[in-house]
């Protein structure tokens, strides 16, 4: 559910299916609407292993931009499309894991321009959670630019066992040395034509901290911000949007 980022020779393969996903996204008329739309994201993953087993205890992926939610037990569009920041947790059990996800104040997360670090510190409770199911970057079509790091989507609908309360507080410290790509692309379906520019840096970052009362780190956690500019030329068709955002 939660993976690791892929090493450099990867990233532009990623970012192309990252951002082709979110092509002409936008506010003002929604997702493929006709016109300029530009995006920014923040985010912060962290995947924690017992060093004397091996065995992961808890990963947590914290994302602020757009966001997007399908909702629960509804098939089909829509999809529930918002600003905030997100956090995901997913901590595995012998039955398969457990899982959470909610809606946190953006000062709960804090980090730096530069990549340089982040903080995570909230208690996270039962009235924060998502509306609906985190529609993540592995998914596609989600309206807006949501963090190639981390997290594949939102676990429910007779999966995993739902967290609804969980206290996080962790510090995500940079290595010094950020990785940049850029890229330009053209996405299209039917008519529809979107010309688009995006950004995506990161930086290797030591995580540590806890989760409620589990003291933990990760040497290879990461912080990263991703940009997009986009510039569409029609209204996206329901066959090319089935999400329907």
């Amino acid at each position: 559910m939660f993976k690791r980022l892929l090493p450099v020779a990867g990233i532009l393969g990623l970012l192309s299916i990252a951002l082709a996903g979110s092509a002409a996204a936008g506010g003002g008329g929604g997702f493929g609407g006709p016109g300029l739309f530009k995006f920014s994201d923040w985010s912060a993953n962290a995947n924690f292993v017992d060093p004397t087993t091996g065995n992961q205890f808890g990963s947590v992926f914290v994302d602020r931009g757009m966001l997007s939610f399908k909702l629960k037990h509804t098939p089909g569009a829509p999809v529930i499309e918002e600003p905030g920041t997100v956090l995901n947790v997913f901590e595995p059990t012998a039955a398969g894991g457990e899982v959470g996800c909610w809606i946190v104040p953006d000062s709960a997360f804090v980090i730096a321009t530069d990549l340089s670090g982040a903080t995570l510190n909230i208690h996270a409770t039962a009235g924060m959670q998502c509306p609906g199911f985190f529609v993540g970057p592995a998914t596609g079509g989600r309206p807006a630019l949501q963090s190639a790091l981390g997290f594949d989507g939102g676990g429910g609908g007779g999966g995993p066992t739902v967290i609804t309360d969980i206290t996080v507080n962790l510090t995500w410290t940079g290595s010094g040395a950020m990785w940049s790509t850029q890229q330009s692309f053209i996405s299209k379906c039917q008519t529809y034509v979107a010309t688009s520019q995006g950004t995506f840096d990161y930086e290797f970052s030591t995580a540590t901290g806890t989760l409620d009362d589990v003291t933990a780190t990760d040497p290879l956690a990461q912080v990263a911000h991703s940009t997009q500019t986009s510039n569409a030329n029609s209204t996206i068709s329901s066959a090319c949007n089935p999400f329907g955002f």
